[in-house]
Order: structure tokens, then sequence, then C-alpha cells
């Protein structure tokens, strides 16, 4: 279930208007906040994720509250945060008074809360399309994981003992994330090299399909000549890949032209990068340094132009 109809947190009653739990850093979270700018509903004030304050409860008119979920702090892994979000990621979105836990939901639900500038295509052969790709999109949701921990975050991305014991007490069993085995495996050195690689094939093969899609009409977005729910997924997609140092434009030109219109949207820009800049830049960092030593996503990569 996606929409809580009866939350555990005493917060999320509390609560009025749009508030956005996310943090900055995260595939899913940005999203949210690209669809979310493209719609023209711009991020508000941004208070403590668990505050109850008075004057934190109601977000300002045209805009939504940004709760920051630090994924650093592991605070996405506290019973507090467990209570509104089950399955311990983010993001998680409360609109007048309903919360929603799941990212391309939440993205189909703004058109019915805000007709602007709609997102998901109402001609039935694109409305096929544009489903079609946002689930092929959600398929790979694990592999972006796996390459985020092994190509950008290494070490830094492992939790302690206590801390694995926590998340896998507070993870519903049935969660579809499997966050806290993924976290229990990787943090011990289980997962093997060849799962990597396999992960990062599997989005390679879904980056082929796109970039041939491109390349066979001239479309300028993936449904057509207009942004759909479906850019938006394949778009973050890229966008880890890119901070990870994949040679896009040399495996797939089509995709890289495509990502460089995308990302140069301002809803792009305002919406994912302006307070995403000191991972991103960090993260390319690194893929530059392992670059010169011959290493990194770049010397992984199974498909050449």
């Amino acid at each position: 279930m996606t929409h809580i109809v009866d939350p555990k947190s005493p917060l999320i009653k509390q609560l009025v208007g749009t508030h956005f739990f996310g943090f900055d850093g995260a595939p899913c979270s940005q999203r949210v906040a690209f669809a979310l700018a493209e719609k023209g509903v711009m991020r508000g004030r941004s208070v403590p994720w668990n505050s109850a304050a008075p004057k934190h409860v109601q977000s300002d008119p045209g805009t939504y509250t940004f709760r920051n979920v630090s994924l650093v702090k592991n605070q996405n892994l506290t019973p507090e945060y467990a209570a509104i979000q089950p399955n311990l990621v983010v993001p998680a979105l409360v609109h007048d008074g309903e919360l929603h836990i799941e990212s391309m939901e939440i993205i189909a639900e703004l058109d019915q809360w805000w007709p602007e500038n709609p997102l998901l295509p109402t001609d039935p052969e694109r409305a096929r399309l544009n489903e079609e790709l946002v689930e092929e999109g959600k398929r790979l949701h694990k592999s972006i994981r796996h390459i985020t921990f092994n190509w950008s975050l290494g070490p830094v991305g492992k939790i302690s003992p206590e801390l694995q014991a926590q998340a896998k007490s507070l993870e519903q069993p049935d969660s579809p994330e499997q966050l806290a085995d993924f976290h229990a495996r990787f943090s011990s050195g289980e997962i093997e090299a060849e799962t990597f690689q396999q992960h990062l094939h599997a989005l390679e093969t879904g980056y082929a399909a796109q970039d041939a899609r491109l390349k066979g009409d001239g479309r300028q977005f993936l449904t057509g000549d207009t942004l759909t729910a479906a850019d938006i997924i394949w778009a973050i997609k890229v966008l880890r890949l890119v901070e990870c140092g994949y040679p896009f434009a040399e495996n797939f030109p089509y995709l890289a032209e495509w990502y460089r219109r995308v990302s140069a949207r301002p809803a792009f820009k305002d919406g994912v990068l302006a307070r995403n800049r000191l991972f991103h830049y960090a993260f390319r960092a690194k893929s530059r340094v392992e670059r010169l030593f011959g290493g990194g996503i770049r010397a992984a990569s199974q498909v050449r132009a």
C-alpha cells in the first residue's frame, strides 16, 4: 500500500498543506522534487523532519514544506521515521492530511492535485508507453542502489551491526525495498563484484532501449514532444550514473542528448541540482580520480560505441 490510511506517527495528522519528507541526494526523492518543480509547486520552508512545532505544521500557500530526512545520519532507520515510512526510504509526502509513500504514485497524484502542466499523457498510445517506461524504470530501482553504493559511496555506505539490527527490526517483512537485507550484505562485504556488474548491465540494457527509441524518430522526450513522468524517472536514473562517471555520450549518444535537454530545464536545475551540489560534485570528483587510475564505472561499462 502506498497511501497509508491510518499512519502510526501522530505527526501526520497534525500537518496542514503539503509536507515532503525527503533527502536531496536520494534518487526517489529527486524524482518527486523534479515533478513538483515542473508543476510550479516550489520548495518553501525547510524544517526538522520530525518537528511538530506549531510554526512548522502548516505549509505556506503555493509551496511545500521540506522535511529533510538525512540518510547520512541514518535518520531513515529510526523508529520515529518508520512510523511514517514503513519501507525506511525517502520520500514520503503528506498532502491535505493524506500520507503517500511511493515516489511514482506521488507523481501520478500531482496531476489530480495541480492539473497545470500535466505529467501523465492523455493520448492512449502515449499513456500506455508512459506507464510501460515508468514500470521499467521502477524495476531497475534496486540496480541504481547497487551502483550508488558500489561506485559512489563505497565504504562510507556501510553501517554498524547495531544499525543493521535496528533496520531489520523496523522494516516490514513484506517491504518491496528489503533495505535491511541490502545493508547487512553490503556492510559485511557479501555482495560479489559480479552482482554489481549484473546490475550495471541491467541498466545499460534499459538505456540502450531508450537510446534506440530517441534515435528512431527524433522525438524530444521519451513518449513524444512533451515531458512526462517517464522522462522524470529515467532522467534521475541517468543522473546517478552521470555522477559516477558513466560514458553516456560514447555509449548512448541520443540518450545523452535527451538528458542534456531535460537537465537544462529550470525545474531540473531548481528542483534537483540546486540543493544537491555537494553530493553531485563530490561523486563526480571521485569518479574522475578513479578514471585516472583506470577504474570506476567507466572501466566496468559493458557497452562500447
